[in-house]
């Protein structure tokens, strides 16, 4: 969202033949012609979910408003596959939904990673065509708990797992506006640590920081052997 705020404010867009400079202007759908750098977007009502309402038998619409119709996928990610919607990269999460599970959307929209998973972590990732889920999930206070499965290479101390529950202090990249990428080096935020066995713990964070659990182990001297998510916003793989 950010970048199409950017896009906008450049000048880049036109509503109606008229440049527009307002991130958020409505646009009523079937009726506005958007361009991009002087390019008509066609069928951009559908990119966003719209459909026009069925017509009767006499040709007429039961309801004049266009219907958003979304695509909202659960599905288990297996470990070895890239969350990324670029068809080009091998082993993408798009090619690999469609082709090992004969999966096609029922609106025809494009769908994409809620948040991600790196390619070694397995478990539940969400996609969606709905452009607010992404927002209402990751950002700011509507961040949401993710609960992971951790499998590490040697004991656990409780004096580990309360560090992990407190916050430790990680690096990772974070990108910035503009695709400027930064280093950030800060603690992490507290979490819900339960400790399952000698070697596994389960681990619910809001944040979503690359590749922060393995981080967070690493910072404490232990190894993932296995990591899996098996909940987000209260979703889980199981019902």
């Amino acid at each position: 969202r950010r970048q199409t705020d950017a896009i906008i404010l450049e000048g880049r867009i036109a509503v109606n033949k008229e440049i527009v400079f307002e991130p958020g202007i409505r646009v009523i759908p079937f009726m506005d012609i958007i361009q991009f750098d002087g390019v008509t977007v066609d069928d951009w009502e559908s990119l966003n979910g719209y459909q026009l309402p069925p017509s009767t038998s006499d040709g007429s619409n039961n309801n004049n408003k266009p219907k958003q119709v979304f695509d909202y996928i659960k599905y288990w990610k297996p470990k070895g596959i890239i969350c990324t919607t670029d068809r080009t990269i091998q082993h993408n999460i798009l090619s690999h939904l469609e082709y090992y599970n004969d999966f096609q959307t029922t609106t025809g929209n494009r769908v994409y990673p809620v948040g991600r998973l790196d390619k070694d972590t397995s478990g539940l990732m969400l996609l969606t065509s709905d452009g607010r889920l992404p927002n209402s999930a990751l950002r700011g206070k509507y961040k949401r708990y993710k609960t992971y499965s951790v499998v590490v290479d040697r004991r656990i101390r409780e004096m580990d797992a309360e560090k992990w529950r407190k916050g430790v202090i990680i690096t990772t990249i974070a990108q910035r506006d503009r695709g400027v990428r930064m280093e950030l080096t800060t603690p992490t935020k507290p979490a819900l640590v339960e400790v399952l066995d000698d070697y596994s713990f389960e681990i619910s964070i809001v944040e979503g920081r690359n590749r922060q659990i393995r981080k967070m182990c690493a910072a404490l001297g232990y190894d993932v052997v296995s990591l899996h998510r098996s909940s987000f916003m209260g979703i889980s793989l199981d019902g």
